[in-house]
């Protein structure tokens, strides 16, 4: 039986006009199924394409946030099916990858399981085989305290998602791109609400990235605090 899969999306691949994205959006993505989300999610990850503000990461012990769970167009009946998917999803989220890509030094492509579902063991070791075959894969840092956030298998370890509307994800596969937070052996925890609101402030118009994520429902528990330290969003058009 072909599987279902679906994409939990925290950040710019919701709303970015970029035409890759958009194509990505249109072509691999059923957007009038999107629904939102519980996610462990933050703002931690330092992105010099953003003006050395923050976007957003997952963070295993921090408290829910909102995401975006979005079903695939396509369902998965092989392993060339799933890595087709994820190679899709990393070529939007790494515009200038390579083809054939699912990670880099600050990302990858991770899968989350529905743990009510039988996941055919070949897919898991087909897939196992294939995260080890990119250098790069699962570097994504977390804090001591929360342990690892992608398995060495490319599985990422969170909760499955429950629906904001009642009850769980009704897939059987998520998949997710996880991108690695700025958690250095000089800096062992993430960025206070004060220190990615004065990054925006100082990174002018990129501060968008947080007003795109408010405006399309993808929230974290800091926002209110964040808000509070940020320059009007009215300002900026000026």
């Amino acid at each position: 039986m072909p599987l279902s899969a679906g994409v939990l999306i925290i950040g710019s691949l919701l709303w970015d006009p970029d035409p890759v994205r958009e194509a990505w959006r249109n072509g691999r993505l059923l957007m009038c199924s999107a629904q939102n989300a519980t996610s462990p999610i933050r703002y931690g990850r330092l992105s010099g394409s953003r003006g050395n503000s923050y976007t957003m990461v997952f963070s295993r012990l921090c408290a829910a946030g909102q995401a975006k769970l979005i079903r695939c167009s396509h369902s998965i009946s092989t392993l060339q099916d799933l890595i087709a998917e994820a190679e899709h999803l990393w070529k939007a989220e790494q515009l200038r990858a390579k083809a054939h890509r699912i990670a880099t030094d600050w990302g990858c492509v991770a899968l989350l399981l529905n743990p009510k579902r039988q996941i055919p063991r070949d897919l898991l070791s087909g897939w196992a085989e294939r995260v080890k075959g990119e250098s790069d894969y699962g570097n994504v840092s977390q804090t001591q305290a929360e342990g690892e956030l992608v398995s060495e298998n490319g599985l990422l370890q969170i909760d499955w998602p429950r629906l904001l509307a009642g009850g769980e994800a009704d897939m059987d596969l998520i998949l997710v791109t996880a991108n690695d937070p700025e958690i250095k052996l000089s800096s062992p925890t993430y960025p206070s609400a004060q220190v990615i609101a004065d990054a925006w402030n100082r990174a002018g118009h990129h501060v968008e990235y947080f007003w795109k994520n408010i405006d399309n429902g993808i929230r974290t528990f800091e926002d209110d605090q964040i808000r509070a330290r940020l320059r009007p969003r009215e300002a900026l058009r000026i």
